[in-house]
């Protein structure tokens, strides 16, 4: 591997932000707003959820939790985060809220294949680095992926627009 791609790949930083789905009977909560946030005890816990209701009439939210608390989570079963989420949820809208009838929940950083959620620039990296990453090497090992996505980095559509890249790139051979 050249270097420059190996120097690119550890000044890159990985970022996590873990996901976790909640299925309910119904909609409790203010179905108009995409967003709703909470300011709990423990700075940066279920701060936020995603009504997923609002774009696919499903009665579904999505709860992150990012940095330490993300991290932390990984070590709980799926019941405990469950529970975790639904003592946040009652805390907002009271006692009344009904167990979810599902869970989905994400352990990004546990993940060997991908050790975290999404690819930042810490202090010290540039965007160089991200182009560095996304060049082939010798027109046989090609990369794409939202870290090499200069324009779209951590997202969904970079990393599919730089997959159409690198098969663009393994096209023109």
């Amino acid at each position: 591997m050249p270097a420059s791609k190996t120097a690119a790949i550890r000044r890159l930083g990985m970022g996590l932000l873990n996901k976790t789905y909640l299925r309910f009977p119904e909609a409790f909560w203010d179905d108009e707003h995409d967003l709703l946030g909470y300011i709990g005890e423990r700075k940066g816990e279920w701060a936020e959820w995603l009504n997923i209701y609002k774009y696919t009439g499903q009665p579904i939210l999505l709860g992150f939790n990012a940095g330490r608390y993300g991290r932390q989570i990984e070590k709980l079963s799926d019941e405990q985060i469950v529970g975790a989420a639904m003592n946040t949820l009652r805390a907002i809208y009271g006692n009344d809220v009904p167990d979810p009838t599902a869970s989905l929940i994400t352990r990004w950083a546990s993940d060997p294949l991908a050790g975290g959620s999404y690819s930042y620039l810490p202090p010290g990296a540039t965007e160089a680095d991200r182009e560095a990453l996304a060049e082939p090497v010798a027109e046989r090992l090609f990369f794409a992926g939202e870290a090499t996505a200069s324009d779209y980095p951590a997202t969904v559509h970079g990393a599919l627009l730089s997959g159409r890249r690198a098969a663009a790139e393994i096209g023109e051979l």
